[in-house]
């Protein structure tokens, strides 16, 4: 991911945060409001608000957290592939300048096209892996969890806080 990338990921967050932030403080007036009349179902109908907004941002911080890790690793992986093909280009330009008088160059420019020719198949996969490892993560185990936890509180607080 380029640094462009990462910017608009970190504005995402930021955004989604204070709109949580914007929440809590709109809940926390109105339990202060409920409280100051003693309206005990107010208070407990915004502490129940309180409780699965946070739950909510809690969790949207989980998947937020995950597409980070994921983009961090392909990154990484990217920068790996980045990082091989600079150094092919080095050695190139240095054997352009210095001619066949360094076979040595020549033989690091050899070793390193075999390298980069085994390693490129594995950055490739490594990549894919890598994205469909957490894309299964994510659609098979995470959502639904966060999902069912989710609709699972909403029904115990409506039990026993109703509106």
């Amino acid at each position: 991911m380029s640094a462009e990338g990462f910017k608009k990921r970190a504005e995402e967050v930021r955004k989604a945060g204070e709109t949580t932030a914007e929440d809590m403080g709109r809940i926390g007036e109105e339990f202060a409001r409920a409280a100051g009349s003693f309206d005990l179902k107010g208070m407990s109908n915004a502490w129940k608000q309180g409780y699965l907004r946070g739950l909510e941002a809690i969790f949207q911080s989980h998947e937020q957290t995950g597409r980070l890790l994921k983009e961090t690793v392909q990154h990484g992986i990217s920068g790996s592939q980045q990082m091989l093909q600079s150094y092919d280009k080095c050695l190139e330009e240095i054997q352009g300048k210095a001619g066949a008088a360094l076979p040595f160059v020549e033989w690091s420019r050899q070793l390193m096209c075999s390298f980069h020719r085994t390693a490129d198949p594995l950055f490739k996969t490594a990549a894919d892996t890598t994205d469909s490892a957490f894309n299964y993560y994510e659609d098979s185990l995470a959502r639904p969890s966060r999902n069912y936890a989710i609709d699972l509180n909403k029904k115990v607080m409506d039990t026993f806080i109703s509106a």
